[in-house]
């Protein structure tokens, strides 16, 4: 399930190890009033035979943060390699073991300031353990009534706080209907996505996905499965735009995300997808995926890096107050 309940005894702040309950940020902050904070989620996995932790695509992810902050006008000088490092060193400093989730922000730390505000930016990151993300086979969906943002509103692939609240709210409608999650359209009505997680569907044995331009996040998980599925499985895969009632009719449907991984869409709207059970693309693309995560077996696209969270933590700048790690 997400999260152990447990927090963490460090997080990172503008590349400094400090405790948990010194991670602030004022109530009037432009990142608290204005929602400026642009994040990334990602994971790493334990392998326990090996005794190691692998962290999955994580220059891909804070290349996607400094894409999100030129598009949000967030001034800073950061580089994916150096945000790299200072989240390594955090997850050494926890001297973390299992399955992690972790989430990088990027705010506009100014107390009091005008929306107008392109800086300073901060810079914080938390490495949490995490199991999957949903504890069930598979989830039973409903098409939301609220319609995913678009271009003309706020720029769907930019990984922002505030485009969240439509997620949200989709979330919270479906639930209160009875369902697990739900699927949003775009303005189109083409489908667009989950609350947080991109979206596939299996017609006619072709594995589809929504394009970039309807609507959806640019997820990096997606973007595994497209390559898995052409490289390593074989399959016949498409990026189209998809209508609603095919989401009824598919073989197979499932999301993908980082906390997400790939879970199975077992109905929609109250209509059963394929047999109501999860499919076997979605259950090979998994274990593919996993397979590679893990670190379990060869991973030809240098999608991993090996963490070792028995490793000197001596990579990070630490708050006085959290002691000397070494």
């Amino acid at each position: 399930m997400y999260g152990s309940g447990v927090t963490p005894r460090y997080l990172s702040i503008n590349s400094r190890i400090v405790p948990y309950a010194d991670a602030n940020v004022h109530v009037l902050s432009s990142a608290f009033k204005y929602g400026m904070v642009v994040y990334e989620g990602m994971r790493a996995y334990w392998n326990a035979d090996k005794q190691e932790l692998y962290g999955f695509r994580l220059g891909d992810h804070f290349q996607r943060l400094l894409r999100s902050m030129k598009v949000a006008r967030m001034a800073g000088d950061f580089t994916p390699a150096a945000l790299e490092e200072d989240l390594v060193a955090l997850i050494r400093a926890n001297e973390l073991r299992e399955d992690l989730h972790m989430r990088v922000l990027a705010y506009i730390d100014e107390d009091d300031g005008r929306m107008g505000s392109t800086g300073p930016v901060a810079i914080a990151m938390a490495a949490m353990p995490m199991g999957r993300y949903f504890a069930k086979e598979g989830v039973h969906t409903q098409i939301s009534s609220w319609t995913r943002i678009s271009e003309a509103d706020l720029p769907p692939r930019v990984k922002a706080a505030p485009n969240y609240h439509n997620s949200r709210l989709a979330l919270l409608q479906a639930k209160a209907d009875g369902y697990d999650d739900a699927i949003l359209l775009g303005p189109g009505g083409k489908v667009s996505e989950g609350p947080g997680y991109n979206i596939f569907i299996v017609r006619d044995g072709v594995l589809a996905t929504p394009p970039g331009t309807d609507g959806i996040l640019e997820g990096i998980t997606r973007d595994t499965l497209l390559r898995l599925a052409r490289e390593d499985l074989a399959l016949k895969v498409i990026e189209r735009s998809i209508d609603r009632t095919e989401l009824y009719i598919a073989e197979e449907a499932f999301f993908c995300g980082s906390a997400a991984e790939v879970t199975p869409i077992l109905s929609v709207d109250r209509h059963v997808v394929g047999g109501g059970r999860p499919g076997p693309v979605a259950e090979r693309l998994l274990d593919a995926y996993l397979a590679i995560a893990r670190g379990a077996t060869s991973d030809r696209y240098g999608y991993v890096r090996s963490i070792r969270a028995d490793a000197p933590k001596a990579s990070a700048r630490t708050a006085g107050s959290a002691g000397a790690l070494t």
